[in-house]
């Protein structure tokens, strides 16, 4: 059968697609005329859809202009940029402030003695560093708790020793009571400022006979705040009393800061009155002095028998008031320390029981040290020791009087009959004795008489020990409590995370403690009596209290004796390392505060400082100074910045550390008159907390102050304004193009002469000129910001006009925007929804229309073309068989010519 593959009939030589082409294609006319309808209602749709995204980027913009936070915004501003960086968050109110630094913060930093080379020869002994940033026994008091809270007002102060000389002294930066006694004993004077117990003592050294005088200047009132304006004929005077413990402290700032030790629920001390009567005192209410004198005074079964009262020296003072014959005292009940802890744990004397609270202006009291009556340590009882000098000078001294260390320090020196001089040691963590009698070959001896006081201060020795100046080392004070907070307990200062622990005693009992709720841990007292708790619920051998070297808290067993005791991590959580008691121990672990790093006989110079680098808490390099012998020297930094990372290095070693770089926090003074103005303090040079709403960073000390100003962000309103004017004239070429006539192409936009732009470019036109009714404000058209029309139908900005209202009136601009109901924002925003909304909007009807349309004609194209497709399939059908008969009647024709031929012959 002869085939049409190549669309030409072998038989008829017809081009068959041709004619079927030719056949259909008249009849495809209709259907190309659907389709072109059914892509103009889709190039019109998707012209509608471009209008429709210009229309919502416009909304936006406007939506923007609608927003509190728009106008409401306020930025900080900084007049010495080089001296504070300022940026204002949500919180921050619009005011002008002054604010001057005064020191930036600094990283504390040591130096070692000079060694012979960094890495070959080994400091031949073996030894232990401990590194800590607390337990300093002078804790001087910031001038803010001084004259009952009232502070100092700082300025400067005239000094004019006995030879005349007169110096004036700049206060204004002085942070601490310390920080005074410094800038005194720095002028050119003769002059000499100490610190006696609540009140500073000005000494002359001169060998003058004239007067020693302190006066104010300027006005000022800084010398008689700090009690010494003064001026008397001798070579020194007392200060009045500047401090003193009132019913106003809080609990958690007497006791050297370390609060006092309560029983939860139950009562903490029982008063026994001389006549017999008794009454039990529950503290659990209390938070000030105040409030155990009031819960005393006012106690139900008291009746004014006893008389509780801070005295004018600041001590808490109970009075008997029944005449009884018995013993007034007060006992512990309970296991309570709150009694011990207010020094009132004692029997009275002529009726009267009196409690040191404080260890006064710059020292601690005897009760915190050796870990503090909180640990498991001794209990100090200050007796009688016998002191002999290296002369052979002796005294017994009564320390039974003394409650604090300065105390102790005083009575030694103020001993005539023996040449001993006492004093903080080097580190100032312990105390120093001296022999000062200059005599040779001998030693001093001190020892207890009555008490354990020297015993506890770690200072008795005997005349054999040979010992010409003996120090006690670190007297473990007590800085680590019960209230302090999990926000810094963790190294260098940091925070705790939350999580669980698990803890396995001895006998492997295992119980797992939960720390993760920040509402009731806070405090390393929540995790023991967490610990304690769990423990008990467990039935397991395990009890927790604070350490007994001040500065951490420990996790003991109290019995079995199969396994060491365990603690550890709970779904991979970090709060044990954080705390420091990952880990085992044989009777416990440990938390502490202080760092040690061992060191062995072996180790050079840089095994050492990479030991330190490996503590975490320092960093260390090995430097040169230059010099022919020993020139290699160890600097060692904090890694904690502010005066909190002061390092304190303590070794049996002669390192010779000596402080390069002070450990000091930034300080800034809030205020331009100093007399007037207040200083803050921050460990980093940030003061995010320093005024609500400013995050500042100090970046230099200045000269003079820096003028912060937080105003109004009117650089923002105009970016705001300005993105609207850009949205709606991009909205305008959107409409241009979608609606625009090229007479050289001759071509048309989509939307040309569709009546749907022109209704909506009319309305948002009429908008953007109209002046609206918005009550009570002076601004009413968009063209008193200085937003106008111009002539190509776009919008323009006159940003001098816009400044000027922004100057002007800025509430009023925003009135404008946003007032309910009849802002343009408002208005503005409904109207473009109106046409937008996916639901009900003008664009949505329109577009909903021309998909149906199109739509409706594809569907009917598509069904045109099959069946278009089948004719042309029937008329190939038609003249493949017509080939196929004309190729058989070829066929028969040709036969036919044959036999013709043939009978011709």
């Amino acid at each position: 059968m002869s085939g049409i593959s190549s669309g030409v009939g072998l038989a008829t030589g017809l081009n068959i697609n041709e004619i079927v082409d030719a056949i259909i294609g008249v009849q495809k006319n209709a259907l190309v005329k659907l389709s072109s309808r059914a892509q103009a209602f889709e190039a019109t749709e998707g012209g509608i859809k471009t209008l429709e995204a210009n229309l919502l980027t416009l909304k936006t913009a406007v939506q923007k202009l609608n927003q509190e936070s728009t106008f409401e915004t306020l930025k900080a501003t900084s007049s010495d940029t080089q001296q504070f960086s300022v940026a204002a968050n949500s919180t921050a109110t619009a005011a002008t402030y002054q604010l001057q630094g005064l020191q930036t913060a600094t990283n504390h930093q040591v130096i070692s003695n000079g060694f012979p080379d960094t890495d070959t020869t080994p400091i031949g002994t073996a030894t232990t560093i401990t590194i800590s940033n607390g337990g300093e026994l002078n804790q001087s008091r910031l001038l803010e708790e001084l004259n009952n809270g009232a502070g100092v007002q700082r300025g400067s102060i005239r000094i004019t020793d006995r030879d005349g000389q007169t110096e004036i002294v700049d206060l204004s930066k002085t942070l601490s009571i310390d920080d005074v006694v410094n800038q005194i004993n720095q002028s050119a004077t003769s002059v000499v400022a100490s610190i006696q117990n609540d009140h500073l003592v000005i000494s002359d050294t001169s060998s003058g006979s004239g007067t020693l005088k302190i006066s104010e200047v300027s006005g000022g009132k800084t010398a008689a705040d700090l009690g010494i304006l003064k001026s008397v004929v001798g070579p020194s005077f007392d200060g009045d009393s500047v401090y003193r413990i009132t019913e106003e402290f809080k609990l958690s700032q007497i006791n050297d800061g370390n609060g006092i030790t309560t029983v939860s629920g139950l009562d903490d001390f029982q008063i026994l009155a001389s006549d017999g009567s008794t009454f039990d005192v529950n503290l659990d209410t209390a938070q000030s002095v105040g409030d155990v004198v009031d819960l005393i005074n006012n106690h139900a079964s008291n009746g004014g028998n006893i008389t509780a009262a801070v005295s004018s020296n600041g001590q808490l003072t109970l009075t008997d008031n029944t005449g009884g014959a018995g013993s007034f005292t007060v006992s512990a009940l309970n296991g309570s320390l709150a009694a011990r802890e207010l020094d009132i744990e004692t029997t009275g004397t002529g009726g009267v029981i009196t409690g040191t609270l404080s260890g006064g202006l710059n020292s601690v009291l005897l009760r915190n040290l050796n870990g503090g009556i909180q640990s498991g340590g001794p209990v100090l009882n200050a007796g009688s020791v016998y002191i002999e000098d290296g002369a052979g000078g002796n005294a017994t001294i009564d320390f039974s009087s003394a409650k604090t260390l300065d105390e102790v320090i005083d009575l030694i020196n103020g001993n005539g009959s023996i040449q001993i001089e006492a004093s903080l040691n080097q580190a100032g963590t312990g105390i120093s004795i001296k022999d000062t009698s200059a005599a040779s070959g001998t030693s001093i001896e001190i020892q207890d008489v009555s008490g354990n006081l020297a015993s506890t201060l770690k200072i008795d020795t005997l005349l054999a020990d040979n010992k010409h100046t003996v120090d006690s080392g670190s007297l473990d004070l007590r800085y680590v409590n019960q209230n302090t907070s999990l926000e810094t307990y963790g190294k260098n200062g940091t925070e705790i995370p939350s999580g669980s622990v698990r803890i396995i005693d001895r006998d492997g009992t295992s119980f797992v403690v939960d720390l993760s709720d920040p509402e009731t841990t806070k405090t390393i007292g929540d995790v023991l009596t967490k610990i304690n708790d769990a423990a008990g619920t467990a039935g397991a051998q395990i009890n927790a209290r604070l350490n007994d070297t001040g500065d951490g808290f420990i996790v003991e067993s109290t019995g079995g004796s199969s396994f060491d005791v365990k603690i550890e991590e709970v779904s991979g959580g970090s709060v044990a390392a954080s705390l420091g008691i990952l880990g085992s121990g044989t009777t416990g672990i440990t938390s502490r505060q202080t760092t040690e790093i061992s060191i062995e006989a072996t180790d050079t110079l840089a095994d050492i400082a990479e030991k330190f680098n490996a503590s975490g808490v320092a960093s260390a390099t090995i430097i040169d100074d230059g010099t022919a012998f020993n020139s290699s020297r160890l600097s060692i930094t904090s890694s904690r910045s502010g005066a909190g990372g002061e390092l304190i290095l303590e070794s049996d070693y002669d390192f010779g550390f000596s402080t390069s770089v002070e450990a000091k926090d930034a300080l800034i003074r809030i205020g331009s008159n100093p007399q007037t103005s207040f200083l803050l303090t921050s460990s980093t040079n940030s003061f995010d907390d320093a005024i609500t709403g400013l995050e500042i960073d100090l970046l230099s000390v200045g000269d003079a102050p820096s003028t912060i100003n937080v105003a109004r962000d009117t650089s923002g309103i105009k970016t705001t304004i300005k993105s609207f004017v850009n949205s709606y004239n991009s909205f305008v070429d959107a409409t241009d193009s979608l609606t625009g006539f090229d007479p050289e192409t001759n071509q048309r936009g989509v939307l040309n002469g569709n009546s749907l732009i022109f209704n909506i470019t009319s309305r948002l036109e009429g908008l953007l000129t109209k002046k609206l009714s918005v009550s009570n404000n002076s601004i009413k058209s968009l063209s008193e910001l200085g937003i106008v029309f111009n002539s190509s139908g776009k919008l323009q900005l006159k940003e001098s006009t816009l400044d000027q209202k922004l100057a002007d009136d800025p509430t009023a601009i925003t009135e404008f925007f946003q007032q309910e109901d009849h802002g343009f924002a408002v208005v503005m925003d409904e109207v473009i929804t109106s046409m937008t909304d996916p639901f009900t909007g003008t664009l949505k009807a329109q577009t909903d229309s021309l998909q149906a349309s199109a739509l409706s004609l594809n569907t009917r194209v598509a069904e045109l073309n099959e069946i278009l497709e089948a004719r042309r399939q029937r008329l190939i059908e038609q003249f493949t068989l017509q080939e196929t008969l004309v190729n058989q009647l070829n066929s028969q024709q040709t036969a036919l010519n044959r036999l013709n031929a043939s009978s011709d012959k």
